[in-house]
């Protein structure tokens, strides 16, 4: 698809365009924090800028950017400074200027998402759960393309949903939420409009 030894403009312009908002989206799953996600996002694709990959389709890039964005919350997450305020508090989200010119999905993620009882149930799960969930629903990857994202075998994949979609149940009805309605807002919580290859998430 492209000479790795060369990123031309044109080349970041399509692949920012094409997948910064699903890097940012998974950048916000992963982080919860705005101004993070951000980071996560522009790290991701400087290492693209720089790095020597060649991709075989659009489908294997996006593929190499979720696995890169993925890799770097983990080490995000891991440090020091990563330990901060989340990001859904109302006085980080709004305090911090910084723009992601490029990206500019955060404010309509988080307008679309905050206010679901399914996207706190989300934000409650650990981090393993809240990643697969994400992969199957948001970025609607199956089972085996998870698996090798995340390097780990499809019957981890399976269990870690199944344990997921569990704990969103359970949380959902330890809040009042009638299943119908957790359905339903799930479905509008996770992607808009679309169908999960793995059925809704509440079941």
């Amino acid at each position: 698809m492209t000479n790795p030894t060369m990123r031309s403009d044109a080349f970041m312009n399509h692949a920012i365009d094409a997948h910064g908002d699903a890097v940012l989206r998974l950048a916000l799953n992963q982080l919860r924090n705005v101004s993070d996600a951000q980071d996560a996002v522009q790290e991701t694709f400087v290492r693209l800028l720089t790095c020597g990959s060649s991709f075989e389709s659009d489908d294997h890039l996006r593929a190499w950017l979720l696995r890169v964005a993925i890799n770097i919350c983990h080490d995000h997450q891991k440090s020091a400074w990563s330990r901060r305020v989340d990001a859904l508090d109302d006085s980080k989200a709004g305090g911090d200027t910084r723009e992601l010119s490029t990206v500019s999905a955060e404010d309509i993620v988080l307008r679309n998402l905050s206010d679901h009882p399914v996207w706190h149930a989300l934000a409650d799960l650990p981090e393993d759960l809240r990643l697969v969930i994400h992969l199957a629903y948001v970025e609607q990857r199956d089972t085996a393309q998870i698996a090798q994202l995340l390097g780990i075998k499809a019957a981890t994949v399976r269990t870690r949903l199944f344990r997921a979609r569990k704990r969103l149940r359970d949380a959902l009805s330890a809040d009042g939420t009638s299943r119908p309605a957790a359905e339903n807002q799930a479905r509008v919580s996770v992607q808009p409009g679309d169908a999960s290859p793995h059925g809704p998430p509440v079941r």
